[in-house]
């Protein structure tokens, strides 16, 4: 179906969210148990849990455009995801999968926060005041797992530096 509508975007920008969202999910515990580091196998189940309240608040903005809650296969994140799987199967010595691990993630981030971000401000354009504070809460909780990610890494490239 072509996008001709204002309303169009904003419905293929939450369908693509939200089967972004649900490939995260699925692949957020195998990358949790590639990880060597436990803080960072911790970071990645906790951030699964959240990306659960995440797919609520999409269903929820379906409910208030009044669409049918549907993802389409987002093909950026599959691409996302099959690098992960390529990590993983690829394996790797603490802690450098642990920091190859990180970039990958921080690649998840970084896509959700522009996507969440454009919704936002989509939503708030269209006049869905409600739509887009529950769209700006996971933007904000996308932002604080990437700098939590981010830290993460700085901690594990100085560990790999005294390593080299």
């Amino acid at each position: 179906m072509s996008i001709s509508t204002f309303d169009g975007v904003l419905y293929h920008t939450l369908k693509d969210l939200l089967s972004a969202e649900k490939q995260f999910r699925d692949a957020l515990p195998k990358l949790a148990e590639a990880a060597t580091n436990a803080q960072l196998a911790g970071a990645l189940l906790e951030h699964r849990d959240e990306t659960l309240t995440h797919i609520e608040r999409l269903e929820r903005c379906f409910e208030m455009l009044g669409k049918a809650e549907r993802s389409e296969r987002c093909e950026a994140a599959a691409g996302l995801v099959e690098e992960s799987r390529s990590l993983i199967e690829e394996g790797g010595e603490a802690p450098y999968i642990d920091l190859a691990l990180v970039g990958a993630g921080r690649k998840v981030e970084h896509y959700e926060i522009v996507s969440y971000s454009d919704a936002c401000d989509y939503a708030k354009s269209l006049g869905h005041h409600e739509m887009e504070k529950i769209l700006r809460q996971t933007l904000d909780e996308e932002r604080a797992a990437d700098a939590k990610l981010h830290t993460m890494g700085k901690r594990l490239m100085t560990e790999a530096a005294r390593m080299t």
